[in-house]
């Protein structure tokens, strides 16, 4: 298990503009050998406090700012885009409670995007978790 971000001071919710000055390409984890991977959080003080996490990736080509940051849709049907970003989220993550498995496609940049908080007020601490899940089988794609 790796911490892939942190703070200190109360949790709170990620910038909603996408663009490398809220979301610093340095700070995104190398997921290329996996398909997926697993997310739990560290929440230290306040009472009964959850982060709700969303992976953007990363295009690696010469995109504009503002347009490199993306996010992929998984599990609609086909042609069904979900009615809402809710829908592409971990849900609510209590600290060491649950792990949520989020597809990563062996993305070489993921951003691990905090899209909501719980129950912030006094909280002192926090940490984004992340451990392997299932390994990438490699097609020949690249992926940049």
């Amino acid at each position: 298990m790796s911490v892939a971000r942190s703070g200190t001071g109360a949790i709170a919710a990620d910038n909603t503009t996408l663009s490398d000055a809220n979301i610093p390409p340095a700070s995104g984890v190398d997921c290329y050998l996996y398909d997926t991977v697993f997310i739990g959080v560290e929440i230290t003080g306040g009472s009964s406090p959850t982060m709700t996490i969303e992976p953007l990736f990363r295009d690696s080509t010469d995109a504009a700012d503002g347009a490199r940051w993306f996010r992929v849709v998984c599990g609609a049907t086909d042609g069904v885009t979900p009615a809402s970003a809710a829908n592409l989220t971990t849900g609510a993550l209590a600290s060491n409670v649950n792990f949520a498995e989020i597809k990563v496609f062996g993305s070489r940049n993921v951003f691990f995007r905090v899209t909501a908080v719980a129950n912030a007020t006094n909280t002192t601490a926090w940490k984004i978790l992340v451990f392997p899940g299932k390994v990438r089988i490699p097609t020949g794609l690249s992926r940049g």
